[in-house]
C-alpha cells in the first residue's frame, strides 16, 4: 500500500478553464476527498506566487503556483521560465516528500517535475494530455521550419519522459494509438479524463425548442470555431449560438461574426464559474465541437453529461464520444457546409427522436464517470495496472508496489476544516510545512506571525490593490 502524499505536476490548472486544469482539479479535489494529501504544482494565474491553500470545488488543496509570464497572443495561457526550473521543483519536492509524482504533461512544468521525480529516486506517473505536434502547427505562428525544430525538440522531451515513467497514462484509445505511434517502446494505458456525472443528473434535457447551438471551450486558432460561424450563417435566422469561453481569437471571432452578418445571433459568455457553465449547457440544443486535435475533449464530455446531442468533427479522438447517429453526428472537419447539414438534422429532430438522442448522451457519459476515473489513477499509484487494456510497447512492463514513503508531516489542519466556499486562494502558507501567513477572504485577511494572530479590516484602498495583485492587472 501506499502513502497518500501525492505531487500532481501541470503546466495549467484552475481556475484556467481548459481541458488539461478541469482533468488536474478533478482528480487532485476527488484524490483528497478520499483520503490522500495532495500537493499540486502549477503556474502562478498573476504576479503572486508561492505556496498557497486553495479552495477549488469546495475542496481545500495545497497548491504551489510558480512565478509565471503571461505568454504572447495567448492571454488564457502564462508560462513559467525553465531556467533554473528543475531545482526550484526538485527543492519543493524533497520539502513535501511524497510517494509520487503525477505530471500532466511533457511540456516545462511536468517535464523539470519529471526531471524532479528521478533525481529524487520516487516513481513517477505520466499523463498525455497534448498532441505536440498538432499543438505546435495550430497555435504557433511561425514558419514551418521553425515549427519542425520545436514540434522535433517536444517529441524528444516526450520520449525522455515518457520512457523514464512508471505508468504512461493517455485519456483515450485514440490518443494511446497516437503516442504509441510516436514512441513505439513504451505501454500506454487510456483512462478518460472522467466527469463528474452526479453534477448534471438533475438537468433537464436538451431544450431543442431554443434552438441554440453551443461551444464550450478556449477561443484558440487550434479550436477551429470560425467554421462554426460559418456553419451558422448557414442556417436559417431563428437558430442563435452561444459561445462560453476565452481565448486570443475572441476579438477576430467577435469581427468575423459581424462580418457574416451574425452579430445578434451570436453570444460571447465569458469568466462563468462551474455551476453557471453547467445552468448554460442546460439552456442549449445542441453542442458543438469543431476542433480537430482533441485527445479527448473534457467539454464535450460534460455536453454528453447534460444530456445535449453532440455535432463533432470527426478527428482524433471525439468519435469515441460520438455515435453517429445516435446521441449526434460526426461531420467533416473544417467542413462549415457538412457542419450545418448535420446541425440542422439535430435541430430539426422529431421530438421523441430528440429525447433518444439525449438519453443516449447521458448514457454514453456514465462510461466516463469521474469515480472510474480515479478509482483506476488509485490503481496506478498502488503500482497496479488500471482496468483497461495497454496499448504496448515492445515489453510489457508492470511495477511491483512499492514500500511506502514515510508519510509526512504535512498541512492537515486547517484542510480538513475548511468549509466549502467559492473557488480561491484561502491562505497563503509559509513554506511546504509552514503555518498559515495570510488568510484572504472578501474583506478581510489575518496576518500570523511568529505564532500570533493579528486581524484587521482591509481598508478600500488596500483591498483595491490586493486585488489588483491578485488579477494581474
Amino acid at each position: 500500500m501506499i502513502s497518500k502524499t501525492i505531487v500532481i505536476a501541470c503546466d495549467t490548472f484552475a481556475p484556467d478553464r481548459n481541458g488539461t486544469a478541469s482533468f488536474a482539479k478533478n482528480l487532485a479535489t476527488g484524490l483528497q476527498q478520499r483520503g490522500f494529501e495532495v500537493h499540486v504544482i502549477a503556474p502562478a494565474t498573476s504576479r503572486l506566487y508561492g505556496t498557497f491553500r486553495e479552495n477549488h470545488d469546495g475542496v481545500a488543496l495545497v497548491v504551489h503556483r510558480l512565478k509565471s509570464y503571461r505568454l504572447p497572443f495567448q492571454p488564457s495561457l502564462r508560462f513559467v521560465s525553465p531556467f533554473g526550473l528543475t531545482g526550484r521543483i526538485t527543492g519543493l519536492v524533497k520539502a513535501i516528500d511524497p510517494e509520487l509524482v503525477h505530471v500532466q504533461s511533457h511540456i516545462n512544468v511536468g517535464f523539470h517535475a519529471a526531471k524532479a521525480a528521478l533525481a529524487s529516486n520516487l516513481r513517477l506517473i505520466a499523463t498525455n494530455h497534448v498532441d505536440a505536434e498538432g499543438l505546435v502547427d495550430n497555435v504557433l505562428l511561425l514558419p514551418d521550419f521553425l515549427k519542425r525544430f520545436i514540434a522535433q525538440r517536444l517529441l524528444q522531451s516526450a520520449s525522455r519522459v515518457f520512457k523514464a515513467a512508471d505508468f504512461v497514462i493517455a485519456p483515450t484509445l485514440r490518443s494511446a494509438q497516437l503516442l504509441k505511434s510516436v514512441i513505439p517502446s513504451i505501454d500506454v494505458f487510456p483512462i478518460s479524463g472522467g466527469v463528474e456525472v452526479s453534477k448534471y443528473k438533475t438537468l433537464p434535457v436538451g431544450a431543442q425548442a431554443r434552438k441554440t447551438i453551443t461551444y464550450l471551450g478556449r477561443l484558440d486558432r487550434e479550436k477551429h470555431v470560425y467554421v462554426l460561424l460559418e456553419a451558422l450563417a448557414k442556417l436559417p435566422k431563428p437558430y442563435r449560438l452561444e459561445l462560453i469561453g476565452s481565448g486570443s481569437q475572441e476579438g477576430e471571432l467577435s469581427k468575423l461574426a459581424e462580418e457574416l452578418g451574425l452579430g445578434n445571433r451570436v453570444l460571447f459568455l465569458d469568466g462563468l464559474d462551474d455551476d453557471q457553465v453547467i445552468r448554460q449547457l442546460a439552456k442549449a440544443s445542441v453542442f458543438v465541437m469543431p476542433s480537430i486535435q482533441e485527445l479527448q475533449s473534457m467539454a464535450t464530455l460534460e455536453a454528453l453529461a447534460s444530456g445535449l446531442p453532440i455535432v463533432a468533427a470527426n478527428s482524433m479522438a471525439l468519435p469515441n464520444l460520438v455515435d453517429d447517429g445516435l446521441n449526434g453526428f460526426l461531420f467533416k472537419p473544417d467542413s462549415p457546409t457538412d457542419l450545418a447539414e448535420k446541425l440542422l438534422t439535430v435541430l430539426e429532430l422529431k421530438p421523441s427522436q430528440y429525447l433518444k438522442f439525449s438519453k443516449n448522451s447521458r448514457s454514453k457519459s456514465i462510461e466516463h464517470d469521474l469515480d472510474k476515473t480515479i478509482e483506476n489513477y488509485i490503481r496506478v499509484y498502488q503500482g497496479l495496472p488500471p482496468v483497461t487494456n495497454a496499448i504496448s510497447g515492445d515489453s510489457a512492463y508492470l511495477p511491483e508496489p512499492t514500500v511506502g514513503r514515510k508519510i509526512g508531516n504535512l498541512v492537515r489542519r486547517g484542510s480538513k476544516t475548511l468549509g466549502r466556499g467559492t473557488n480561491g486562494v484561502l491562505e497563503r502558507l509559509d513554506g511546504v510545512r509552514g503555518s498559515a501567513v495570510e488568510t484572504f477572504n472578501d474583506v478581510r485577511f489575518t496576518i500570523e506571525r511568529r505564532g500570533r494572530r493579528v486581524s484587521r479590516k482591509i481598508g478600500s484602498s488596500l483591498r483595491q490593490a490586493l486585488e489588483r495583485i491578485r488579477k494581474d492587472d
